[in-house]
């Protein structure tokens, strides 16, 4: 290892292996002996160190510890923002943020954070560090150059591993987003459960949609078609499991996959499980709306079985929920876990779910789809806009709690009954809840239920106080 320009480390020779350290080997502010390097990157470098005087128990105790490079100790701090957005600095900012957001996380997926700190370094300049325990694990991207490709059951437990570490990250408040999920970051235990690592890139706190990143962060290949624009959310970071677990399957990165339609092409012969080919079909989708909203949203795809809803109800196969069946017809929808904002992402499902004659959603523009109903006002002497917005005020006192705050639950539709007038028809249907059968049912438009058939699954909302109330809802394919 070459002494580096300007910096205080001796030369490779001084510096001990894992065992028989000499008193010349190097240390960083005089508590921490470097053992060897981990890894090296434009502005920062990764060391294996350990205590320099350990006490009782600690003699064999080893950290990865973190060494940002930045200017000498006597440079100012830039004062204006153009200033700021040099890269040294922009490094010195992610840097800290990783610091700060580590600190905070408590998860066996994620390492633990001993301090941070920062000390000059003896020719110049300052040195900020950021001192983890060392997981003894090789990476996934280590396990793919050596082979051979991951088995079933190792597949099986890295997901559900990755999403259990991905739902605690995203589950704060406010939430973590890591950005940069590929299979050099991710480190596997011997007793398969894994960890991410390298959260140089991390996203820490809400955004509103206004406000976009000025630096991509990620990995081309990894990162999905928004992150080029700034922006950043669970999704994100379901999208790089997405790409990573289609690489672990095929043994070829993303980047080499056909992209000719605007998405990686997941081929249909892929050697996995196809409960996994669905998985990462969801995930890989271009628009973040499309993909799963949520890790429990993903691992509900994952582990749903293709023929059945419940032992009570025989639904139809899951690849029939998924599709679109034609027109502006009613397909599965993956809500995700409450709450939920009814102007964000879902905010069409909504409109569908509190609207009794949703056909009129199908006019785009609000001031002709107000004309559209007070055409039809004066055609029946008013009575039509009466009922019409009577009707939407009851939905809408029934149905927006559920639609914000419900559970969501996988059920099925029982029975499609035209009512008498052909203009509306009554969807019956049914899900379970701890080993008991619940029944609801919703009236809409012909135009929409002639899609649904007996067996059907569906996505249910309910409360998690009284079960039985709830109600079921949809996204259908709006055409310009």
């Amino acid at each position: 290892m070459p002494r580096e320009r300007g910096s205080a480390w001796l030369d490779s020779a001084r510096v001990g292996k894992l065992s028989g350290l000499t008193d010349e080997a190097r240390t960083i502010a005089d508590r921490y002996t470097v053992v060897r390097q981990l890894g090296r990157g434009g502005f920062a470098t990764t060391w294996l160190c350990r205590l320099r005087e350990p006490r009782e128990g600690e003699a064999d105790k080893l950290f990865a510890v973190k060494e940002l490079r930045v200017g000498r100790s006597d440079e100012p701090e830039p004062d204006d923002d153009d200033a700021k957005d040099n890269p040294a600095w922009k490094h010195v900012e992610l840097f800290e943020r990783e610091a700060k957001v580590l600190a905070m996380l408590r998860h066996s997926g994620v390492p633990r954070v001993i301090e941070y700190f920062e000390h000059p370094r003896e020719r110049g300049g300052v040195g900020l560090y950021l001192v983890q325990e060392f997981v003894d694990a090789p990476s996934l991207r280590e396990r793919l150059e050596r082979g051979p490709l991951l088995g079933a059951d190792e597949l099986e437990a890295l997901i559900h591993g990755l999403l259990d570490v991905l739902e605690y990250m995203h589950g704060r408040a406010p939430p973590v987003f890591h950005r940069d999920i590929k299979p050099s970051n991710i480190l596997v235990r011997d007793d398969g459960h894994p960890v991410l690592i390298d959260f140089g890139g991390v996203c820490f706190g809400w955004r509103p949609a206004s406000q976009v990143g000025t630096t991509v962060v990620g990995t081309f290949g990894y990162m999905p078609p928004e992150q080029l624009l700034g922006h950043v959310g669970a999704t994100t970071d379901l999208y790089a499991l997405g790409a990573t677990l289609l690489e672990l399957v095929s043994g070829m990165p993303p980047h080499e996959f056909p992209y000719d339609t605007g998405r990686i092409e997941v081929p249909d012969d892929l050697p996995a499980d196809p409960r996994l080919v669905r998985l990462i079909r969801a995930l890989l989708e271009p628009a973040p709306r499309q993909r799963p909203a949520s890790p429990a949203a993903a691992r509900a795809i994952y582990v749903s079985e293709p023929a059945l809803v419940s032992k009570a109800i025989v639904a139809a196969p899951v690849g029939k929920a998924l599709a679109v069946m034609g027109g502006d017809g009613p397909r599965y929808v993956e809500l995700g876990p409450p709450p939920r904002d009814v102007e964000g992402p879902f905010a069409d499902v909504y409109a569908d779910l509190i609207d009794p004659f949703a056909m009129y959603r199908l006019i785009r523009n609000p001031v002709a789809r107000g004309l559209a109903v007070f055409g039809l006002g004066v055609m029946t002497i008013g009575i039509f806009p009466i009922w019409y917005w009577a009707d939407r005020r009851i939905r809408i006192r029934r149905y927006r709690r559920l639609f914000c705050e419900g559970m969501v639950v996988r059920g099925s539709v029982l029975t499609v009954t035209n009512d008498e007038g052909g203009v509306s028809s009554t969807v019956k249907y049914g899900y379970e809840l701890d080993e008991l059968e619940y029944r609801g049912f919703m009236q809409m438009p012909i135009k929409l239920a002639r899609y649904w058939s007996e067996g059907d699954p569906i996505t249910v909302l309910y409360d998690a106080n009284d079960p039985t109330e709830s109600c079921f809802v949809f996204r259908r394919v709006v055409r310009n």
